[in-house]
């Protein structure tokens, strides 16, 4: 996670020494959005110390009168502000530390895409007061930091192609809205997807043969090593916008990005992005995938 900082304009902090002397420097009770009592009886903070529009670090530890006494851990985060309405999603708690994962089961995605929950401390209030079946994922906003990137030009598109891609799409979500949940489709529905699929796998692999792969496909989303948060993908950039780190006065990068039908804010530091990037030309690169969730929860609170 240490190595994330970068993305947010750090990549002169090389050791730990370096960011808890920021630490020492910067943090503050100001810093302070929420507490929780674990489940030993501490009383855990969560701290934000923002570095430009939208990019933080969070710090999380025992919080002693609104002073962190012992940090516990931290991560960068880049706020998103596109939400996805998910009807599959579950979070699970990491081994080594109070953090969590969200995994979002979307047949329309292919694989079960695993994001780092930034709103941990919101997430354990809500499991000390309300019990689990009173708690409803109602909205994902993801977002993304990289640390290497390259730029690539688009696709020529097809209109017709391209136009008849967006009709299904369309019909896809229509679909999804009026079955509600994904058990209600029947077979026939089923085999269709799956025609579809053979279909275009079958188109991609004679063309794989005569043409370059970045030529064929437009965008995608491939986990990256063994760190299940962590994507190579190759994303159409909507828009740009240039950013300063308030402390480093590093240059950011961050971009406005489509993958996989998904859309998401990323962010890259400007030295280790290469090329120009542009609306309709491409982001090529590793990331690492978080998301912000937007909880509802019932009345009933624990007794």
């Amino acid at each position: 996670m240490h190595k994330y900082l970068r993305a947010i304009g750090f990549s002169k902090y090389n050791t730990k020494k370096d960011i808890d002397e920021f630490f020492l420097k910067n943090l503050n009770e100001e810093n302070l959005i929420s507490t929780y009592t674990s489940s030993d009886g501490r009383r855990i903070g969560q701290y934000r110390i923002f570095v430009c529009h939208d990019a933080s670090i969070h710090i999380l530890g025992e919080d002693d009168n609104k002073k962190i006494a012992n940090i516990d851990f931290y991560y960068p985060m880049l706020k998103g502000h596109d939400y996805s309405m998910i009807q599959e999603c579950t979070i699970e708690r990491h081994s080594d530390k109070d953090s969590f994962a969200g995994v979002i089961d979307d047949y329309r995605l292919g694989i079960a895409l695993i994001f780092y929950l930034t709103n941990t401390n919101e997430y354990n209030q809500i499991l000390n007061s309300y019990d689990l079946q009173n708690i409803k994922i109602n909205k994902i906003f993801l977002s993304a930091l990289s640390i290497e990137g390259k730029i690539i030009l688009p696709l020529k598109k097809d209109k017709k192609a391209n136009d008849e891609l967006v009709n299904d799409k369309k019909d896809a979500v229509a679909l999804d809205l009026q079955n509600d949940y994904y058990g209600k489709r029947d077979n026939g529905e089923l085999m269709s997807l799956v025609n579809n699929d053979m279909s275009m796998y079958e188109v991609v692999t004679e063309r794989y043969k005569k043409e370059d792969l970045y030529s064929i496909v437009d965008t995608s989303m491939i986990p990256y090593g063994v760190e299940c948060d962590k994507y190579m993908i190759i994303a159409e950039i909507l828009s740009v916008s240039k950013k300063i780190n308030n402390f480093t006065n590093e240059k950011l990068v961050e971009m406005r990005v489509s993958a996989f039908g998904i859309v998401f804010n990323l962010m890259i530091n400007e030295k280790d992005l290469i090329g120009e990037p542009k609306p309709g030309r491409r982001f090529k690169g590793v990331i690492w995938l978080q998301g912000e969730i937007e909880f509802l929860k019932k009345n009933k609170e624990k007794q």
